[in-house]
């Protein structure tokens, strides 16, 4: 198809195909734009199932408008083959930088996960499932944009299950509904994301396949090895984060796929990253994937003050300093007492037995999620600051829950607690009046 016009979209050079679709770079004719044009394959009948599965993607991508979801500039059909016309991403696939260079720091690897978490919020906001979420589905840019792309299995949670298509999806990635085939909502995708987040901190992915059980067998049977014990590096936060995403039950995950975003904003906030799409491009360049002069272009004026040896975390925070003032004293003056709350959690054990917890007796459980965040305290004692995953175990009976931020006012709740039940507080202190 190379040098066909289609469109106003002059065809260059073919990039990559699919499984429905051949993809090729192209010129967007008055324009001068580069772009990319995604063209259902000869093979596939556009009435069939997966031709209408091509449509509807144009469709779905037609109708939405968001910084890491690719814009849909121009359709049509040519020869009885239908096209999309694309925001180009000059980039890499998750799944190739991975394979190449193996687990990212962690600040690194958030602050894609946060961009891809923005994303399905987004989607999720909008009715839509996306079903595959995955490494080779999430695109990553030399200016630091991260963009979620391949709808062709999304649909609108209105649909039921009525799509004709089964049981689908890519099994590493599935949830455990997923695999059985069970009606899916946005907390479905939140699991299929727990598990990318896993590998881009780890390098490895949480469910395997082994000759005497299948990788779905393990999705919905199996518990995954900590995150901490194939990289010990990987701060106890995000454990506590992938540890809601992972969770077998889907009442247990993320109430909302912008609670997740809260707690990775928080993570990096307290990290002082100041400007991830900055982190993002000096890791590609100390990656080997930009030269320094790409890096200095995507980085704009800060570039200048980059040398051509490796910064440091703390040159790099000096650097952005230097743009940011304003933002960074604030962030120092909101971040200080953070900060001091992370490494004091860091060295906390892994669950947590709560005030009144009976000496090997029955108990219950509390879980707690407060927006932004909150110390939280049972019966006059401090237990922990959320966000936290972990179960806080206490003695059946009535207890006093408060929840404390300093920005706000305090949350105060009882909570009956029965044996080997669990009670869930959920609250949005910052919606409180």
């Amino acid at each position: 198809m190379e040098g066909t016009r289609l469109g106003s979209v002059r065809v260059t050079r073919r990039l990559g195909e699919g499984t429905l679709s051949e993809v090729f770079e192209g010129v967007q004719e008055p324009l001068g734009r580069p772009v990319a044009v995604k063209v259902l394959k000869a093979s596939v009948t556009p009435t069939s199932p997966l031709g209408q599965r091509f449509l509807r993607e144009g469709e779905l991508l037609g109708s939405m408008a968001h910084q890491n979801i690719p814009q849909v500039y121009e359709t049509g059909a040519q020869d009885g083959r239908s096209w999309l016309v694309l925001e180009l991403v000059d980039g890499w696939n998750l799944a190739s930088l991975m394979k190449k260079h193996g687990p990212f720091p962690p600040e690194v690897a958030s602050a894609v996960a946060l961009r891809l978490a923005r994303a399905l919020e987004y989607v999720h906001l909008q009715g839509v499932l996306h079903r595959d979420v995955k490494p080779s589905n999430v695109l990553v840019g030399r200016r630091g944009e991260v963009k979620l792309v391949d709808f062709g299995l999304a649909r609108a949670v209105t649909d039921g299950d009525g799509d004709g298509l089964g049981v689908v999806g890519t099994p590493s990635y599935m949830s455990p509904e997923q695999v059985l085939g069970d009606r899916l909502d946005y907390r479905s995708d939140v699991f299929s994301f727990g598990i990318v987040f896993y590998e881009l901190l780890t390098g490895c992915r949480p469910f395997v396949e082994e000759p005497a059980r299948t990788v779905m067998q393990k999705i919905r049977l199996d518990r995954y090895v900590p995150p901490r014990r194939h990289r010990p590096g990987v701060p106890r936060t995000l454990e506590r984060v992938l540890g809601r995403c992972l969770e077998k039950n889907p009442a247990h995950r993320y109430p909302s796929t912008g609670a997740l975003c809260d707690d990775l904003n928080e993570f990096l906030s307290r990290a002082g990253i100041l400007s991830q799409e900055a982190r993002l491009i000096t890791f590609l360049r100390d990656a080997g994937e930009l030269d320094a002069a790409a890096a200095r272009e995507a980085l704009g004026p800060a570039g200048a003050q980059w040398t051509a040896s490796a910064p440091g975390r703390d040159a790099l925070r000096a650097a952005l300093l230097g743009q940011c003032v304003g933002g960074a004293l604030l962030a120092l003056v909101l971040g200080a007492t953070e900060l001091s709350r992370q490494r004091r959690a860091s060295q906390e054990p892994a669950t947590v037995q709560g005030p009144r917890a009976p000496g090997g007796g029955p108990s219950g459980a509390l879980r707690v999620l407060a927006r932004p965040w909150a110390e939280v305290s049972v019966d006059g004692v401090r237990v922990d600051t959320t966000p936290f995953a972990r179960a806080i175990q206490l003695a059946p009976g009535t207890h006093f829950v408060r929840l404390r931020n300093p920005l706000y006012h305090d949350e105060q709740r009882a909570v009956t607690i029965t044996p080997g039940a669990t009670v869930w507080i959920d609250v949005d202190l910052s919606a409180l009046r």
